[in-house]
């Protein structure tokens, strides 16, 4: 097998994990009353545990160099709290709101935020098929928020504001840390800004400790922190390096359309055409944006 098929199967099985794992928050929280805070407080440890150590073996100078720039610092802070716990925190809300099909399709919309947010950093209209993008984008949230009608709200306006915060949170994860992963690299940034985060949540007093009471709560609990967590995010950023971003994107498509497959076929979750219309706009913009979107956007 070539470098790159490996690259290939790697950010597919990833984003595979990654739809199975909020199908597994999905029918934790049916199960369970653990806070979104002490998953996200788990997920974030074990990613610490993992990066941390791995990108601190890889750094040839010294692995605390960030820490000396005061830029650099900000930078790391508000994407350990934003772009790191906020984003996994309103994800998994939205999923408690809704569903796991709902959770991952609206924060997928992400990609149309960033648009906006470049659009005002480069003071720069959006092409035509951008301007496209966001309208589909927008009319696919409409739907699925409203199945269609103006006068009722198809999901509840927790599950509303959580997906698209998500979303926005997601766009900025995207855009912020450009500078310092080219400087510093993607794990060193994961590890510590997960580091960080859990850090922050203990320090705030924003966990408040959840004991797993049954084997299936434990099942859902693990798969979600190892399997959708330190195995999908080693899987990625490993296939990112074989096959590029743009590529990688496009695979990354795979994950709303598992979670929403495996919502109808084995949950029963139910999904009106109208649902149905509003994921294919939103999946479609996202792609098509990734596809023939603007290459020259200044980070």
């Amino acid at each position: 097998m070539s470098y790159k098929s490996k690259g290939y199967i790697m950010v597919i099985i990833a984003a595979v994990l990654w739809g199975c794992g909020g199908i597994a928050a999905q029918e934790l929280y049916k199960i369970s009353e653990i806070p979104s805070l002490f998953v996200v407080f788990l997920r974030m440890t074990a990613m610490a545990v993992v990066f941390l150590p791995v990108s601190i073996i890889r750094k040839k100078c010294d692995p605390f160099e960030c820490f000396k720039n005061k830029k650099d610092i900000l930078v790391l802070l508000f994407f350990s709290i934003i772009g790191s716990a906020y984003v996994q925190y309103s994800y998994y809300e939205a999923i408690r709101y809704s569903n796991a099909a709902t959770g991952t399709v609206l924060q997928y919309a992400a990609p149309i935020f960033v648009l906006v947010a470049m659009a005002f950093i480069n003071r720069k209209l959006p092409r035509l098929l951008e301007i496209l993008c966001v309208v589909m984008a927008v009319a696919g949230i409409f739907l699925i928020s409203t199945h269609g009608s103006t006068k009722t709200l198809a999901i509840s306006p927790k599950a509303l504001f959580f997906g698209i915060t998500s979303a926005m949170a997601y766009a900025f994860y995207s855009i912020e840390p450009v500078g310092f992963i080219k400087k510093y690299g993607s794990m060193y940034l994961l590890g510590f800004s997960s580091l960080i985060s859990a850090c922050l949540l203990l320090l705030f007093g924003l966990v408040d400790i959840y004991i797993i009471k049954t084997a299936q709560e434990l099942f859902y609990v693990v798969f979600i922190v190892i399997f959708a967590t330190v195995c999908t995010f080693s899987l990625f950023l490993a296939g990112l390096a074989r096959i590029g971003p743009t590529t990688a994107t496009v695979l990354s498509a795979l994950e709303p359309l598992v979670s929403t497959l495996l919502s109808v076929l084995l949950f029963s979750i139910g999904f009106t055409a109208a649902d149905g219309i509003g994921i294919f706009m939103i999946m479609a913009a996202v792609l098509l944006l990734t596809l023939y979107g603007s290459k020259d956007k200044k980070m």
